[in-house]
């Protein structure tokens, strides 16, 4: 997936207003992404991500968070009522 390019017609602002951040923030956490060459932004309003596996690594992404144990059958007692 690397070098996939998206749209993404956000400022920097609305991208701070949007997650709770301020625009400095915003600012300066793009400008590390860039520097590390996890993004670029080759025209104002598109994001081209460079490198997914450090990009995941830098967000500290964790897949597993997505997928519910369902506990009646790894062992752990009852079962969730979210299961």
């Amino acid at each position: 997936m690397n070098g996939q390019t998206y749209l993404l017609p956000l400022t920097q602002a609305e991208l701070g207003d949007a997650t709770g951040l301020s625009t400095v923030h915003i600012n300066r956490t793009l400008q590390e992404l860039r520097r590390n060459g996890l993004i670029s932004t080759p025209a104002k309003d598109r994001l081209a991500i460079q490198n997914w596996n450090g990009l995941q690594a830098a967000g500290e992404f964790d897949s597993t968070y997505l997928h519910l144990r369902n506990r009646a059958t790894d062992g752990e007692g009852e079962r969730s009522p979210i299961a």
